[in-house]
């Protein structure tokens, strides 16, 4: 057993990843008085994070209090879980609901942002990724949720601006060192952090429950044809498919998981490309070839688009959005790979590690899209369905949301691609230097951009 919080410093995946290269595939370190097990191989981790003694969630003070450990993220693995991921995968993030709200807003909010971004560049001015798409992402998520406002009052855009205010407040402390977590007479101290936490939930809470409500009061509403995924939600909870507790903490799943990871990808992505021209100039003869001036890319070019997709599949690999995942916790003692792991114990998995191995991936420490290209009898790439390639994690908590991250990635990248060409200010590559958070981070840059095509 060893391990120091002190080694952790700030970045934490990255001394996390030291470790692990120091130490083997599965180790025990101790936090303060939290026995921690880090899983570093990715057999081990499917074996671990399958096994429903491992299903329970590490939940910190802040996210307890912010959640009451009843969302679906923190829920213990249990009854209620169930209800909801069953809930989440079958009929909320369904196709086809998905692609009523990618219609009705999503593709319309991604047209405008490439628009914003087309009259900046055409004005001389830089664009900033990262602030810009947070923006887009944000409002995209927020309508996909409660959907439009019908009534006029200007209530509908109040909520929405101190609903994603919370939001933000979330992502800004969600990871904050609290030593209470790991040393327990400090939780006897006075905590600021906490404090805020409580009075956070009670913002939260307040406002979801009158967009609810705003949303079940619509005039001329219609749960039998959903206009976004609240009503989806209130017409479940009326057969009793879920409770009808559950659709705020759903509600506000969506917004946290949506909002910032989706968009976390995306500035990557630009960022990555706009300091490698030559891979950015092959998208551009791959758009251009398979889509043409005069047409939009669509979720359902993805296998006509297989460089494009590449590049984006690279991106999530090399700079790997939740690189410890969310902690599982061990509900009784059990075994990996012939390792105890002690009942109580928080369990990570290092996937940063495992996206950056070289037992895995040939030169894991390039950006090489080739290696997700389909095989020559146009076969998907091994990488792409190998388990050391886990994005969305793995298991019982695998992301239920992974449909919708892609589909909004893929919309951003391909239409911004289809129309701009990105490039740094100097021409000098730009430092992708990873800034650790509830989501991985580029550090705030700005790029220069060109149109490219007058359609679209």
């Amino acid at each position: 057993m060893f391990g120091s919080l002190l080694e952790l410093r700030h970045d934490t995946h990255l001394s996390i990843d030291r470790l692990a290269r120091r130490y083997g595939d599965i180790c025990l370190l101790r936090f303060g008085n939290v026995p921690t097990v880090i899983i570093s191989h990715p057999d081990l981790l499917q074996e671990a994070f399958g096994k429903p003694e491992l299903a329970d969630r590490w939940v910190s003070e802040i996210m307890d209090i912010l959640s009451n450990r009843k969302d679906l993220v923190l829920a213990p693995y249990g009854d209620r879980w169930r209800q909801m991921q069953r809930f989440a995968n079958r009929e909320l993030l369904s196709a086809r609901n998905l692609d009523n709200v990618r219609e009705r807003y999503i593709e319309g909010i991604v047209n405008g942002l490439v628009d914003e971004m087309t009259d900046l560049g055409e004005a001389g001015e830089p664009v900033s990724p990262p602030a810009m798409v947070a923006r887009s992402n944000s409002e995209m998520m927020f309508r996909a949720v409660f959907g439009r406002d019908e009534d006029g009052t200007g209530d509908f855009e109040r909520l929405r601006g101190a609903l994603l205010k919370h939001v933000n407040w979330i992502f800004g402390n969600a990871t904050a060192t609290n030593l209470a977590d790991y040393i327990p007479w400090m939780r006897f101290l006075p905590n600021n952090a906490l404090t805020q936490a409580v009075r956070q939930f009670e913002i939260g809470t307040a406002i979801t429950d009158s967009l609810v409500e705003g949303a079940l009061n619509r005039p001329g509403l219609d749960l039998s044809a959903p206009t976004c995924l609240v009503e989806v939600m209130l017409a479940e909870a009326k057969t009793g498919e879920i409770e009808s507790d559950m659709i705020n903490d759903l509600c506000m799943d969506l917004l946290i998981a949506g909002t910032d990871t989706s968009a976390q990808t995306v500035s990557w992505t630009l960022l990555l490309l706009a300091n490698r021209p030559e891979v950015q100039a092959k998208v551009h003869a791959e758009l251009d070839e398979v889509i043409g001036p005069d047409a939009l890319p669509t979720v359902d070019d993805r296998t006509r688009l297989p460089y494009t997709f590449a590049c984006l599949a690279e991106s999530m690999r090399y700079r790997t959005i939740g690189p410890l995942a969310v902690p599982h916790q061990a509900r009784q003692d059990t075994e990996v790979g012939g390792y105890l792991v002690p009942a109580g114990a928080q369990v990570l998995g290092n996937i940063y590690s495992i996206h950056h191995d070289p037992r895995f991936w040939d030169a894991p420490d390039d950006f090489i899209p080739e290696r997700f290209l389909p095989d020559s009898d146009g076969a998907p790439a091994a990488t792409l369905t190998s388990n050391a390639f886990i994005p969305f994690g793995t298991g019982h908590r695998r992301c239920p949301g992974r449909r919708f991250a892609e589909t909004t990635a893929w919309l951003h990248i391909t239409r911004m691609l289809h129309r701009l060409r990105f490039e740094t200010p100097d021409g000098r590559p730009l430092s992708e230097d990873e800034v650790f958070g509830l989501a991985i981070s580029p550090q705030p840059y700005s790029l220069k951009v060109a149109r490219r095509l007058s359609g679209g």
